[in-house]
């Protein structure tokens, strides 16, 4: 089985464009099969309240997009994600909070591919209890785990799920701590994944996806001019992607 994580950073809710597109696909042994990172420019007026949230300013944005050559915007380039995906032969992607990171993606991207949704999916396996009068999860007396939470319970807490050897040995050669950016992100899900699929693979159901598309809100392009701003944070997630990139293994081997 080879399956693939994702995760979007973007300049707002639904509708707003991708700042980050991430991808790892691996086999169920733990193999890093191939990386998918890139780095685009918003459409409408950057929102600089979601900066904060997950660092990505206009000046890092143009540092980390220095030598790119990919398309400015992910609205263009959206596609190459999904070959990227084709071409492994993937089968079934997975994100946590899939109704908002697939409701960036077309319609015809989705229902190229079976998905699972991990924060609804571990509801049960990590058991978070709901704050009193939290009715967001009508009849049900657990709340949907945050990425952090289910990394908490599947990795490191006491219910902790037994990693592949190799998701182990990642872990160890990696080590320290790493801006959360869509990459890391997609890093903290893979090492999740592979638990469950070495030691609870039940809990995997991969269904198609039909999540209403949220199209960019914004008819005009608003060319960016901010100078690129390299500093430690871009230097650090340029390191973490080519520390992770060194641990994808060379001869893919597809297994059933």
């Amino acid at each position: 089985m080879i399956l693939s994580v994702f995760d979007f950073e973007t300049n707002g809710g639904p509708g707003a464009s991708v700042l980050s597109a991430s991808s790892i696909v691996f086999d169920e042994a733990g193999h890093i099969l191939g990386i998918f990172n890139r780095f685009y420019l918003p459409v409408e007026r950057f929102d600089s309240f979601t900066a904060r949230i997950h660092g990505l300013t206009p000046g890092r944005l143009g540092a980390l997009r220095i030598g790119a050559r990919h398309y400015d915007y992910f609205v263009e380039d959206w596609i190459n994600l999904v070959y990227f995906w084709k071409d492994f032969g993937v089968d079934g992607v997975v994100a946590h909070n899939l109704s908002f990171d697939a409701s960036f993606l077309p319609e015809t991207a989705q229902g190229a591919f079976l998905w699972w949704c991990s924060m609804k999916g571990l509801t049960h396996h990590c058991a978070i209890p709901k704050r009193p009068g939290n009715a967001r999860i009508r009849g049900a007396s657990f709340k949907w785990p945050k990425l952090g939470e289910a990394v908490d319970v599947v990795c490191n807490g006491p219910r902790a799920l037994c990693p592949p050897s190799e998701t182990e040995r990642i872990e160890e050669a990696l080590g320290g701590d790493f801006p959360h950016v869509s990459l890391f992100d997609c890093f903290e899900l893979y090492r999740v994944l592979t638990r469950v699929v070495l030691n609870a693979k039940h809990l995997l159901r991969f269904a198609p996806s039909n999540i209403p598309f949220h199209g960019v809100r914004s008819r005009v392009v608003l060319k960016s001019h901010k100078p690129p701003e390299p500093d430690d944070f871009t230097e650090s997630v340029k390191l973490y992607e080519r520390n992770l990139r060194s641990f994808i293994r060379q001869t893919p081997q597809r297994t059933s």
